[in-house]
């Protein structure tokens, strides 16, 4: 059993290495490859783990040895599942390691742009003190928290949410009930809601979901917080309504366009690089999860299979 990592890790302990290494040849490429070198590596190995290199557009019929798949995140944009489990290859993913900490990282964006808490750090550091007028705000107790999917993530968000005294909302694709969570429609959470939050994994079918008509439904005094894929969000809409006072702020997690983007124009937005994540717990939780998972693999009882009804068709 030949397993490799196949990109840069962003973190990898001795003993998770130590760990793969008792299930088979274990090797750890430090590169973020280009796509001839990405295919020579995946034409060797057993299993690869994935944590950023694209693997769509790709025929995975080239790959004879190559059977799983494993994705270091959460998030299965990376990879085409169809065509990857057409070709009898597996891929799982790590569903649980990260849920607190986004969460809680949807209510640090929150706060920073509720209290425009960068304007007021830059205005002390020239020396103002006690300055009231543009710092007014609205408290999140008795508001309203809706949320745009209501799985691990957005059930971690409105927990802490009713902390805060606020009325949480929901909605989500399957119409499961959640508890301690009002379903709405989609449109009903984004219309009533003070705070949107998304958290919803972002596929071919949810691309765009948030869309010009559905953000240009929210109150004029609503924050919008997106710790998910930028490309769930009509970006365009998004930046008129914030420039033109469509809605009064937003905290984003990731952004479609990279270089020169309007909304880093605007002061009424806070934006983190991808790090709603990133903290020490969820960091050792994810190799926790990610080595469970490649071991169960390995063991003949795979688990957090995100392309099982492809697989059933091979």
């Amino acid at each position: 059993m030949r397993i490799i990592y196949l990109d840069e890790p962003t973190y990898l302990p001795d003993d998770f290495a130590r760990e793969m290494a008792r299930l088979g040849e274990f090797e750890v490429f430090a590169d973020r490859p280009d796509r001839p070198t990405a295919l020579a590596r995946l034409a060797n190995a057993d299993v690869a783990i994935v944590e950023w290199t694209r693997l769509r557009d790709l025929d995975f019929g080239r790959f004879d040895r190559l059977k799983h798949i494993a994705l270091v995140m959460t998030g299965c944009d990376l990879v085409d599942l169809e065509a990857a489990g057409a070709a009898g290859i597996s891929v799982s993913n790590c569903p649980t390691y990260s849920a607190q900490s986004v969460a809680e990282h949807v209510f640090a964006l929150l706060l920073a742009v509720n209290r425009r808490l960068f304007q007021a750090d830059r205005l002390v550091r020239r020396g103002e003190s006690h300055v009231y007028g543009p710092f007014l705000a609205g408290e999140l107790a008795g508001q309203t928290m809706g949320l745009i999917g209501t799985g691990r993530i957005g059930q971690a968000v409105a927990r802490i949410a009713r902390g805060f005294g606020m009325r949480v909302v929901g909605a989500n694709r399957s119409g499961r009930a959640v508890p301690d969570v009002e379903a709405l429609d989609i449109r009903d959470v984004m219309r009533l809601s003070d705070v949107v939050s998304v958290q919803v994994p972002f596929t071919a079918t949810t691309k765009g979901l948030i869309t010009a008509e559905l953000l240009g439904s929210m109150k004029k005094s609503a924050l919008f917080v997106n710790t998910s894929r930028a490309g769930l969000v009509d970006e365009a809409a998004l930046f008129a309504l914030l420039r033109d006072g469509g809605i009064r702020g937003a905290g984003l997690d990731d952004v479609v366009r990279t270089a020169d983007n309007p909304l880093y124009g605007l002061d009424n937005v806070v934006l983190t690089p991808g790090t709603a994540w990133y903290t020490e717990t969820a960091r050792e939780a994810n190799m926790t999860e990610l080595l469970d998972t490649v071991r169960a693999y390995v063991g003949g009882t795979p688990r957090n299979i995100v392309n099982g009804s492809y697989l059933r068709k091979a």
